[in-house]
């Protein structure tokens, strides 16, 4: 079969390699849309790493069950994969918190991922798609979606009636902004650098849309507009800057959440603002068994919608994803492979 295998930064390359075989812990799936994530980008530009190379990256995967060997699944059945796969018994799994296993294997970072014909994985983190739901937009479930929900619902743990401000409004962003809205939020403001995004954002329910524009002070256009602050301020970024604009965002007694990835060490607000204002900042990953079903209903009945997706497919998709990586082309919503 065919997969993009990663070798090391700037390195992406389409090979034939061994069809995957199912175990009695894992199944196959043939691939019917794979979504490239943040993160695959991050790896391609060399500011994070794999486990290992060469691997197939990849982990927001759709697809049907080609051969299920004993899991007891029928063939031909339309499923997405969960990220990743905890162990279970560490300290952080008995926690009830496996986002945050000790020795996680992620799919697409660990174990060969979705970019490709074909995609062993492990039983457990298959997922049925409602009736209904595109796969291509399923896919953005498991880790746009999940996460997004993860950081919403659990991390900053929005109340109805509580103000929110949204910082990037790409596959994460838009999913966050709309379950916000769900949760009755007094308030949902979008800023992002792409007024594409802005519009798109406005058409989801964002009440306020702030263009980030350079030299401009997100937080303080962010307090005037609020009359001091937002209660609750989701970074989807991953820059240190946007992470400062998060915390500039609350009022006293706020919460300022980072979810996006990246490597820049942090420089906000000097310790006696944080010690007279009571601001909390708190990072967020990956989500939690269920999330990943919530955001499936939530597609299926209406309540939410996946971001834009652009397609590619695989012969064409190592100079698509290339280029996202070298911010060639701007990342408007999610860029999904289809084999």
């Amino acid at each position: 079969m065919r997969a993009l295998r990663f070798h090391g930064p700037g390195e992406l390359r389409l090979e034939d390699v061994a069809d995957p075989r199912p175990s009695p812990d894992t199944v196959v799936i043939s691939v019917m849309a794979c979504g490239v994530c943040g993160s695959d980008l991050h790896f391609l530009d060399g500011t994070a790493r794999t486990g290992h190379v060469p691997i197939t990256l990849g982990h927001e995967i759709a697809g049907v069950i080609d051969d299920p060997a004993s899991s007891g699944l029928r063939p031909g059945i339309a499923v997405v994969v969960t990220v990743g796969a905890s162990c279970g018994s560490c300290r952080r799994c008995s926690e009830g918190r496996p986002n945050l296993c000790e020795s996680a294997t992620v799919i697409g970072i660990h174990a060969d991922g979705g970019l490709a014909d074909a995609v062993s994985v492990p039983v457990a983190a298959v997922v049925p798609i409602p009736t209904g739901v595109e796969p291509a937009a399923a896919a953005t479930a498991v880790d746009a979606g999940a996460t997004a929900l993860h950081a919403v619902t659990r991390t900053a743990a929005l109340q109805p009636g509580e103000t929110v401000l949204v910082i990037g409004l790409g596959g994460l962003g838009t999913y966050a902004a709309q379950i916000a809205r769900n949760l009755g939020a007094a308030r949902v403001i979008a800023a992002d650098i792409d007024p594409a995004a802005l519009d798109r954002a406005a058409l989801l329910g964002a009440d306020d849309c702030v263009l980030v524009e350079a030299g401009g002070s997100l937080g303080r256009s962010v307090k005037m507009l609020t009359d001091g602050g937002v209660d609750v301020a989701l970074e989807f970024v991953g820059r240190a800057a946007t992470v400062d604009a998060a915390v500039k965002s609350i009022r006293p007694g706020g919460r300022a959440v980072a979810v996006g990835v990246g490597p820049e060490p942090l420089v906000t607000l000097p310790p006696v603002l944080w010690s007279n204002f009571e601001y909390t900042l708190r990072g967020s990953y990956g989500s939690l068994p269920g999330d990943t079903e919530r955001v499936l209903a939530g597609l299926a009945d209406g309540s939410l919608q996946s971001p834009p997706l652009a397609r590619a497919t695989l012969a064409e998709a190592a100079d698509a994803i290339l280029s996202l990586s070298r911010g060639e082309s701007p990342a408007m919503g999610r860029l999904m492979v289809i084999p």
